[in-house]
């Protein structure tokens, strides 16, 4: 279960309404069916199981008239085409030009009556009055809602409320009570030493590197140091080209951004790590440190990775040397962490576990943690194993469904648990 394509699912829906929800399934396997190089019709089942617990005829799916525009429905594709592109298991079989395509053709969808013939793969822009964001810049940016802003306390509430992290929680507050006493400062008339604010994030995979750092982001805007606290994530992939000239260009792009809130780079190190001379990701590397240079007052970069990598990119330059000499350690969950993780997702979405999976859970997690090897993942590993759950739960409860309890349906049984540790990772 991935908790941002489950929300983003929950307000198009509650926007649509009942009377559109076999419209809105449809519109969702048409977007899967466009996008899939491979396993569309998995691909689907599989979201079926999860977000909506219920199976559909395929066929009679693809005769179901578009949606009318809703900018609810253009961000949930946003966020689920974004989900598949950074899904290891799911990238490899997604085509991201065709993601931006249909994004882009959902305002005037709706008007194309020959359904079945409809197509996505236009590059041409769509004006509309109250028309989205161009589609393009979803691979950059969460889709931009109006919310309202969070207060500063607010959000360390937030920071606060994630589960473990204490390390990384008492460095975050130090770098706040560290800017707040510097602009106490400044409001004194007192000369203050400029701070560097990029910061170093090391750790394993799935530690919340990104969900901090999106946090820090809206910190830094609540405290005046960023004037609009977005976050930009990418990897190398995103910054380097394949010839003399296009990374400068590409990664400049991403600094536009960027700029005016954070630019966070996973895998930062694969910019340099074991590249030869003709490599462009060192360009990469020297142009954002020109606009590091260049704007001090309202652009922050974090970079992230595994721990010797990072300190190997670090030292890999002067430059990033001197410019990153703050490091924010991930450590990896515990045992007891992962499960309150895994119930968490269950919170989330009304279930609940009987005694038995709860010391099933603590056992399973104390085995993954003491055996973890360079493939363990921390929280992605929660997630993979409750995405699980929750098809083995829906095959047990499928020859029942007719007499099925709210009890029932709520419940987590300890063989669900144990038939998805015996499942293998689809696309394996």
């Amino acid at each position: 279960m991935d908790i941002d394509v489950k929300n983003a699912y929950t307000k198009a829906t509650a926007t649509l309404g009942t009377e559109l929800f076999d419209t809105f399934v449809a519109q969702i396997y048409r977007f899967i069916k466009h996008i899939s190089l491979n396993g569309a019709q998995e691909r689907f089942e599989e979201f079926c199981n999860i977000y909506i617990q219920k199976d559909f005829d395929k066929d009679s799916l693809l005769n179901v008239p578009f949606l009318p525009y809703k900018p609810e429905v253009t961000a949930f594709f946003t966020v689920l085409g974004k989900y598949y592109l950074f899904s290891r298991y799911d990238r490899k079989d997604i085509d991201k030009e065709k993601i931006a395509g249909f994004i882009k053709e959902l305002p005037k969808a709706e008007k194309n009556t020959n359904v079945a013939g409809a197509s996505y793969t236009s590059a041409t822009s769509v004006k509309k009055e109250n028309q989205t964001e161009d589609a393009s810049e979803f691979e950059d940016e969460e889709s931009e809602e109006q919310e309202p802003e969070e207060s500063l306390e607010e959000l360390k509430e937030k920071l606060h409320s994630m589960i473990g992290l204490q390390g990384v929680k008492e460095e975050v507050e130090q770098i706040i009570n560290l800017i707040s006493l510097q602009k106490k400062g400044e409001e004194l008339g007192q000369k203050q030493t400029p701070l560097s604010l990029h910061l170093v994030f090391y750790g394993n995979p799935g530690t919340g590197k990104t969900t901090v750092a999106r946090l820090l982001a809206k910190i830094y805007k609540a405290l005046g140091v960023l004037s609009k606290g977005q976050l930009v994530e990418v990897d190398r992939g995103g910054l380097v080209g394949g010839y003399v000239g296009q990374t400068a260009i590409k990664t400049q792009e991403v600094i536009d951004k960027a700029m005016g809130g954070i630019l966070f780079i996973d895998e930062a190190y694969a910019l340099t790590h074991g590249k030869g001379e003709s490599d462009f990701g060192q360009e990469a590397v020297d142009t954002i440190l020109k606009a590091m240079e260049d704007h001090r007052d309202d652009f922050i970069v974090i970079v992230a990775g595994y721990p010797d990598l990072m300190k190997e990119f670090i030292n890999s330059n002067p430059g990033l040397k001197s410019r990153f000499n703050q490091y924010i350690n991930f450590e990896d969950y515990t045992p007891e962490q992962l499960r309150d993780i895994f119930k968490l997702y269950c919170f989330d979405q009304n279930l609940v576990l009987t005694d038995e999976c709860e010391e099933y859970l603590l056992s399973y997690f104390v085995d993954l943690y003491e055996h973890r090897d360079e493939n363990y993942a921390n929280g992605r590993d929660v997630r993979n194993l409750f995405e699980k759950v929750i098809r083995t739960r829906a095959n047990r409860l499928s020859s029942i469904l007719d007499s099925l309890t709210v009890e029932q349906f709520r419940t987590i049984e300890l063989e669900d648990l144990e038939r998805a540790k015996e499942m293998k990772n689809s696309g394996w």
